[in-house]
C-alpha cells in the first residue's frame, strides 16, 4: 500500500509547510500576543500562527462558531466590542493553530508506520484534532460555568446581606455597593464592575443589576433581577420583604444544590472503590489458589 503512504505524506507535508508560513507570517501578529504570559493564557505562543490562518479566506473566522466564541467573550471578559472581538479571535487561533499542528505531526507518523498502523493512527489524528479543538474552542465555556456555579454558591450569601442592609435603611444602589466591596471572590468582583458602570459609566441602577444577572451567566439570578426590577418600578415599597423572601428561598435551594453535589460525588467514588474491592478480592483468591495447590 504504498500508494496510501505515499498519500498520507503528501498531506502531512502540505499541513506542516503551511503551519511553518503561517508561523512565519505570524510574526506580524505577534503584537496581539505581547502581553499575555504563559499562566494568564495557555500556548500563547501557537497564537500567532492562528492569527495568520485566520487572515485566509479557509480558516475564516466567521459562521456559527464564531458567533459562539464572541457570545462567550462578551459574558467572560465584558468591556467593548474591540476587548470582545480580541478575545473570541485569540481563542479561535489558539484553537486552529493546536488542531493543524496535531493532525499534521499524527499523519506524518502514520506515513510512517503505514499500513494497519498507518490506518489506526489516521483515525487516531481524526480522534485527536476533534478532541484538540473540541477542548481548546470550549474554554471559554468551561471558565462560564466554572464562574456560574461560583456565582450560585455565594448568592444566597449576596442576597442575605442586601436585605439586612435594606431593612436597616440603606437604598437599594447603598446597599449594593456596600456588599460588593464586603468580599472578594468572583460574584463580589462583578457587583463591583456594575457598581463602576453605574457610578463612572452613567449606567442605571437597574440596567447595571440587570447586566450584573447576564455577566454571571445563571438563568436563577437572571430571574431574580428581573423581579427586583420589578418591584423597583413599583415603587420598591415590597423591596424589603421581596429581598427577604427570596433569601429565604435561596438558602433553601443552596441546601438542595449541596445534597445534589453530595450524592454525584459520592457517585462518582462508587466505580473507583468497587474496583479496589475487586482487585483486593482477586489478591485473596489468588493467594489462596497458590496456598492450595502448594498443600496439594
Amino acid at each position: 500500500m504504498w500508494y496510501f503512504r505515499l498519500a498520507l505524506m503528501v498531506i502531512a507535508t502540505i499541513l506542516g509547510v503551511y503551519y511553518i508560513l503561517m508561523t512565519v507570517k505570524g510574526q506580524k501578529y505577534a503584537h496581539l500576543t505581547g502581553n499575555l504570559t504563559k499562566e494568564q493564557f495557555s500556548n500563547v505562543d501557537l497564537c500567532a500562527a492562528g492569527f495568520a490562518m485566520q487572515a485566509g479566506k479557509l480558516l475564516a473566522f466567521r459562521g456559527r462558531i464564531a458567533k459562539k466564541l464572541v457570545n462567550e467573550a462578551r459574558l467572560l471578559y465584558g468591556g467593548n466590542d474591540n476587548d470582545t472581538m480580541y478575545y473570541a479571535r485569540l481563542y479561535y487561533a489558539r484553537s486552529i493553530s493546536i488542531t493543524v499542528m496535531i493532525v499534521a505531526i499524527m499523519l506524518g507518523i502514520a506515513a510512517i508506520l503505514g499500513d494497519a498502523l498507518g490506518i489506526v493512527m489516521v483515525a487516531a489524528a481524526a480522534v485527536m484534532g476533534y478532541a484538540v479543538w473540541q477542548d481548546s474552542a470550549d474554554e471559554m465555556k468551561k471558565k462560564l460555568e466554572k464562574r456560574r456555579e461560583a456565582c450560585m454558591d455565594e448568592f444566597p450569601d449576596v442576597i442575605s446581606k442586601l436585605a439586612l442592609l435594606a431593612s436597616s435603611g440603606d437604598t437599594l444602589y447603598q446597599a449594593w455597593e456596600k456588599v460588593a466591596r464586603s468580599k472578594d471572590s468572583e460574584i463580589y468582583r462583578l457587583m463591583e464592575a456594575s457598581c463602576v458602570r453605574i457610578r463612572d459609566g452613567g449606567t442605571s441602577v437597574k440596567d447595571g443589576i440587570y447586566g450584573f444577572a447576564i455577566a454571571t451567566g445563571s438563568p436563577e439570578i437572571r430571574k431574580f433581577a428581573s423581579l427586583m426590577i420589578q418591584s423597583m418600578e413599583k415603587g420598591g415599597s415590597d423591596l424589603i420583604g421581596f429581598l427577604t423572601g427570596q433569601s429565604n428561598e435561596l438558602w433553601s435551594q443552596k441546601r438542595v444544590r449541596m445534597l445534589k453535589k453530595g450524592d454525584e460525588a459520592a457517585a462518582k467514588l462508587l466505580l473507583p472503590t468497587v474496583m479496589m474491592l475487586c482487585g483486593i478480592l482477586l489478591i485473596i483468591i489468588g493467594a489462596v489458589a497458590m496456598s492450595m495447590s502448594g498443600s496439594i
